[in-house]
């Protein structure tokens, strides 16, 4: 067997499980298609899911503060 043939295979299993992580994150599940990037592809996927804003997460609370006493 051809060794791009396996890739292909990779990649066409892939695009499935990929696409409902990112639907379920509430980013667009078409960003699965970049896994057939060649060489780029997959780790491409994985930086947007690394470093993009999940719309579907609550936003983070603020941490409290208490204010600072002034030494005079």
């Amino acid at each position: 067997m051809e060794p791009w043939v396996g890739v292909v295979l990779f990649n066409v299993l892939a695009v499935w499980p990929i696409a409902r992580i990112l639907r379920r994150v509430g980013l667009n599940p078409l960003l699965a298609g970049l896994v057939f990037v060649p060489m780029l592809g997959l780790l491409l996927v994985l930086m947007i899911l690394g470093h993009a804003r999940w719309p579907r997460l609550p936003p983070r609370p603020t941490p409290f503060r208490k204010p600072r006493k002034v030494v005079e």
